[in-house]
């Protein structure tokens, strides 16, 4: 894989990630499986 893929990859998720008030990040399943395509 390229390296230009993988940081396109990374702020992809990156983007998509949620914090908590005390600031640990975490993703929400229904996001990541759009974003690995999966349909459901």
């Amino acid at each position: 894989m390229k390296s230009e893929q993988i940081e396109t990859m990374t702020g992809t998720f990156e983007a998509h990630a949620q914090h908590t008030e005390s600031g640990i990040e975490y993703w929400l399943a229904r996001d990541l499986q759009h974003l690995l395509g999966y349909s459901e």
